[in-house]
């Protein structure tokens, strides 16, 4: 068994396409990947079944990014899992907007 076979990722995605992309290369490579919308029902739901590792979609103009990652923090089941944020926006704008929470990476485009 490879060990990519049991990694559980959940991303959380405001872009389908994106979703899909990554979706489809993780899958590709082995790893079990759930695509939910951000929400607090999505969030809460991560208790009965953790991830190991969480991809947040942080887009320009979405609302609820800093307050699905606090409820991430917040809760002592998913407060520890690894958060990539993904986003079109530079960390700097992040920080701003107080997503600064101890995302494990951000992965921002080059313009």
């Amino acid at each position: 068994m490879d060990v990519a076979e049991t990694v559980r990722i959940v991303f959380f995605k405001h872009d389908p396409m994106l979703a899909e992309t990554y979706r489809t290369k993780l899958e590709l490579d082995g790893y079990q990947v759930t695509v939910a919308s951000p929400s607090d029902d999505a969030v809460k739901d991560l208790r009965s079944t953790p991830p190991d590792i969480i991809f947040l979609d942080v887009s320009s103009g979405a609302t609820n990014d800093q307050g699905v990652l606090h409820g991430l923090r917040d809760d002592p089941t998913t407060g520890r899992i690894p958060v990539v944020i993904l986003s079109d926006r530079s960390a700097g704008e992040l920080a701003r907007d107080g997503i600064d929470l101890g995302p494990l990476d951000y992965l921002v485009p080059c313009a």
